[in-house]
C-alpha cells in the first residue's frame, strides 16, 4: 500500500514539471490520466508498445480508468498476445460496459483465443451498444463459423453484406459457409461477383475449390493458377491444382504441381500428405507411401500421415497399423478402405463390401474402391456386379494396367473371350510389347478363331504369336501351329 501511494505521489510530482506538455496532450485538463492515456495512444501509433505500455502501467497507479485498461489490450491486440488483451478489455467493459468499441475489440481477442462461446456473447453485447456494424456482424459469423455452425455463420455474413456491400471479406466468407451447407449455386454467384470485383489469392483460391467440388475440373485449374498468380507461396491453390491434376490423371502435372510448390519455399510436411494422396489417385502406391513417410518424418503427430501408411500397408496384407488407428479416425476413407481390405482378407465378404461402399460414399474419387468390389464379388460369383466395378474402375483409370489385365484374366476364366478381348487390346495400346498382354491376347483370339474359323481372324492371331515370338516370349506354340493348319486348309480350298 505505501508503495502505492507513493508511486501515485511521484506520478503527480512529475507531472507538475510537464504540465505545458500535458495541456497539449489533452482536452480534459482536469483529469491527469488521459495524459497519460493520450501519451499512449501517440506511442501506440508509432508501434513503441513497450513504452507506451510502461505509461499505462505507470497510470494505474493513479487511477483504474477503463481507458487505461482498453489501450492495454490494444497493446496485447496489436502484439498478437490476444488472451492477455482479453484480459485487459474485460476490465474496460466492466467499468465502463457502454464503451462503443471495447465489446467489438473484446469479442475478436477472445476469437483469436479460440473462446468462441465468449465471442459470441461479446459480439451480442456489441450489436447492442453499436447496432447493424458491419464489423460485428462479421466478427460474429466467424465465431459460429469455427464453432462449425455453418448456417448461423451464413446468416451473420450475409447481414454483414447487407449492411455493407462492399465487405468483401463478409461476401467471400458467406460463400464458404454456402459451400459447406452445399449451397452451391449462392455460392458460386458470390464467388463470380468476387472473381471480377476483388480478384485476391483467396477469392480465387476458394472460387477453385467451389469448381472441384463442382466437378468443372478445367476451371479449377484456371482459378488455382491465377491464385498462385497472385501470390505464389498460396500454398493451397498447389493443392487444389494437385488433386484435380490427378483426378484428370495427369501424372506429369501433378507431380510437377508439387515440385513447384517445393521450388517456391513451402516445403512442409502438408505438401508430402497431399503429394502422397494424388499419388494414391493415380495408382502409383510406392510413390505414396515415400511421400507419407516423408511427412511423416517432418512431422512426428501428423496422424494422417500415419494413417495414409496404413493404408498402403493393407494393400500388402499389413493391418498392423490400422488397429492402432481405426478406433479414433473411423470417419476417415483410407481407414474405411484399409478396414474392407482387413474384413476381405478374413473372408468377412458382406462386411467387406459395405466398408468399399462406405468408403466411396465417403469420397467417390477414391476409385480404388470400386476394384475391391470387383474383387469381392468375384469370390461371391456375382458375375454381373462384377463386371459392373471392373467397368467403373476402368473407366476411371484407363491406363492402368494391373487393371485391365486382371479384369482380362477374370473374364478369360469365365469365358468371356470376346470382352477378355476388348480390354486386351485396349491394354495393348498402353504397352505393345508387353509380352503377357500378347499372349493372353494370343490365347483368347485363338479361342474365338476356332469359334469362328475366319482367315482374317486366323491371320490376326498368327501376328500377335510372331510379335510375342520375337520378343522372346510365347507360351502357345502348339495352338499356333494348329492355327497355321488350319489357315492351310482355308487357303488350300480356294
Amino acid at each position: 500500500m505505501f508503495k502505492r501511494l507513493k508511486n501515485i505521489y511521484n506520478s503527480i510530482k512529475n507531472l507538475n514539471f510537464v504540465v505545458d506538455n500535458y495541456k497539449n496532450d489533452t482536452v480534459v485538463q482536469s483529469l491527469p490520466v488521459i495524459a497519460y492515456v493520450n501519451k499512449a495512444k501517440k506511442l501506440i501509433e508509432q508501434n513503441n508498445y513497450d513504452e507506451a505500455e510502461e505509461i499505462l502501467l505507470e497510470a494505474l497507479d493513479i487511477s483504474e480508468d477503463y481507458l487505461i485498461y482498453k489501450y492495454l489490450g490494444k497493446i496485447q491486440e496489436n502484439r498478437r498476445q490476444y488472451k492477455p488483451a482479453v484480459g485487459y478489455y474485460e476490465k474496460s467493459a466492466q467499468i465502463n460496459p457502454n464503451d462503443k468499441e471495447i465489446w467489438l475489440r473484446l469479442a475478436m481477442c477472445e476469437l483469436y483465443s479460440d473462446m468462441f462461446k465468449e465471442a459470441i456473447l461479446s459480439f451480442e453485447k456489441a450489436d447492442k451498444i453499436t447496432p447493424m456494424n458491419t464489423d460485428v456482424y462479421t466478427g460474429w459469423g466467424m465465431a459460429y463459423m469455427r464453432l462449425k455452425k455453418y448456417a448461423q455463420a451464413r446468416d451473420k455474413f450475409n447481414m454483414a453484406c447487407s449492411i455493407n456491400k462492399y465487405n468483401y471479406t463478409a461476401i467471400l466468407l458467406s460463400a464458404v459457409m454456402e459451400m459447406r451447407l452445399e449451397d452451391y449455386a449462392n455460392a458460386e454467384d458470390k464467388l463470380k461477383f468476387l472473381s471480377k470485383v476483388a480478384p485476391n489469392e483467396t477469392s480465387n483460391y476458394e472460387y477453385a475449390h467451389l469448381k472441384l467440388i463442382k466437378a468443372d475440373y478445367e476451371n479449377a485449374i484456371i482459378y488455382a493458377n491465377k491464385a498462385i498468380e497472385i501470390n505464389k507461396q498460396m500454398l493451397p491453390a498447389y493443392f487444389i491444382l494437385g488433386e484435380t491434376y490427378s483426378i484428370l490423371k495427369e501424372y506429369e502435372n501433378t507431380h510437377n504441381t508439387f515440385k513447384t510448390a517445393i521450388e517456391n519455399d513451402l516445403d512442409c510436411a502438408t505438401l508430402h500428405f497431399e503429394w502422397g494422396k494424388a499419388c494414391v489417385r493415380l495408382l502409383e502406391f510406392d510413390r505414396a507411401k515415400e511421400e507419407f513417410t516423408t511427412a511423416l518424418g517432418k512431422d512426428n503427430n501428423f496422424v494422417e500421415s500415419k494413417i495414409g501408411i496404413a493404408l498402403i500397408n493393407s494393400y500388402h496384407k499389413d493391418f498392423s497399423l490400422l488397429e492402432e488407428l481405426k478406433e479414433k479416425n473411423a470417419s476417415n476413407v483410407y481407414i474405411q478402405e484399409a478396414s474392407g481390405l482387413e474384413f476381405f482378407e478374413q473372408a468377412k465378404h458382406e462386411e467387406a463390401l459395405a466398408m468399399f461402399k462406405k468408403a466411396l460414399k465417403t469420397d467417390n474419387k477414391q476409385t480404388y474402391n470400386y476394384y475391391h468390389l470387383a474383387n469381392v464379388y468375384k469370390i461371391l460369383n456375382q458375375n454381373d456386379k462384377a463386371k459392373d466395378y471392373y467397368e467403373k474402375f476402368i473407366a476411371e483409370n484407363p491406363n492402368y494396367i494391373k487393371g485391365l489385365l486382371e479384369y482380362s484374366k477374370w473374364l478369360i476364366n469365365i469365358s468371356d473371350f470376346v470382352q477378355a478381348q476388348r480390354k486386351l487390346r485396349k491394354a495393348l495400346k498402353l504397352e505393345p510389347d508387353n509380352t503377357e498382354i500378347l499372349n493372353l491376347l494370343f490365347f483368347t483370339q485363338y479361342t474365338i478363331a476356332q469359334e469362328n474359323v475366319s482367315e482374317y481372324n486366323i491371320k490376326e492371331s498368327l501376328m500377335i504369336a510372331q510379335k510375342a515370338e520375337t520378343l522372346g516370349r510365347f507360351e502357345y506354340p502348339d495352338k499356333k501351329q494348329e492355327l497355321e493348319n488350319i489357315l492351310k486348309n482355308i487357303q488350300g480350298t480356294k
